[in-house]
């Protein structure tokens, strides 16, 4: 039987994927997340995940406004890299795993229709996170894609169902496999209007301190209450809350870092069940 061995958050700030991959990571100004970051991708290395489950929104590199799902999720062999204007170095495809087949019919049977796609290319908000945490690429994967560009927009509390019906789904997966479920995005973060530019500290640093004890009071906030405390791109945060989810009442917090930078609040968190 399949089990999760552990869940992590982490912002996907193309800064920070950037200053990686061209080798920036050791300048001062990147301390303060680069050195939690080197631990948390020993503990990968340790970990040694069979499969992970990583949730993130698309930027419009592979879907676009006039058909962007709610929730989707991958069941290719493989996922190519996103070009996005060649910005990035390049990097062989993503491999996918066949249980996200099993997931998928396990979440339908638990009332989440997710669309599936047997094409499905990864920009930063996937494949930065993958290879931050370990180099490309740790563990086979299975991606999750949540809309958080365009209204409609699935509700916090609907993503922390997810996580939990996503938990039951691995459980019963018939391999023996180890899980890791990482959840992208955020933290504070606009990149246009009034706000552009703001980081909300406060707000991001309540928002990792009730991820460890307290997620169920940040499912229940509304829509409105993420864009107002973190800002439109601030939304993103709640995709956090499908690993959480995931994850039991209870966790053991091994590292949490936060690292404001540039025009995002940079966020890092690794749990264990």
């Amino acid at each position: 039987m399949a089990r999760i061995i552990g869940g992590i958050g982490i912002s996907h700030s193309p800064a920070a994927i950037f200053a990686h991959d061209n080798g920036h990571a050791e300048k001062p100004e990147w301390q303060g997340f680069f050195q939690p970051l080197a631990r948390v991708r020993e503990w990968v290395r340790q970990a040694a995940p069979d499969l992970i489950v990583v949730v993130f929104n698309d930027h419009l590199n592979h879907f676009f406004f006039d058909a962007y799902p709610t929730l989707a999720m991958g069941v290719a062999p493989e996922y190519p890299l996103a070009p996005e204007g060649g910005a990035w170095l390049p990097f062989p495809p993503v491999p996918g795993h066949p249980a996200a087949a099993q997931l998928a019919a396990a979440l339908l049977e638990r009332d989440f229709d997710l669309t599936l796609c047997q094409e499905l290319a990864f920009d930063h908000g996937a494949a930065g996170p993958l290879r931050l945490v370990g180099e490309p690429w740790a563990a086979p994967v299975v991606p999750i894609v949540v809309n958080t560009l365009r209204a409609p927009m699935p509700r916090p509390a609907r993503l922390f169902a997810l996580g939990r019906a996503l938990r039951e789904a691995i459980a019963e997966l018939p391999e023996d496999m180890r899980v890791l479920v990482v959840g992208t995005g955020g933290l504070s973060h606009a990149l246009d209007g009034p706000t552009a530019g703001h980081i909300a500290q406060d707000w991001d640093r309540d928002f990792l301190a009730r991820m460890v004890d307290d997620p169920a009071s940040l499912a229940a906030r509304s829509l409105a209450d993420y864009e107002a405390g973190a800002g439109s791109e601030g939304l993103e945060s709640m995709m956090w809350l499908v690993m959480r989810g995931a994850l039991p009442e209870r966790v053991s917090p091994l590292l949490s870092a936060y690292h404001p930078f540039g025009v995002t609040g940079l966020g890092l968190l690794l749990l264990e069940p």
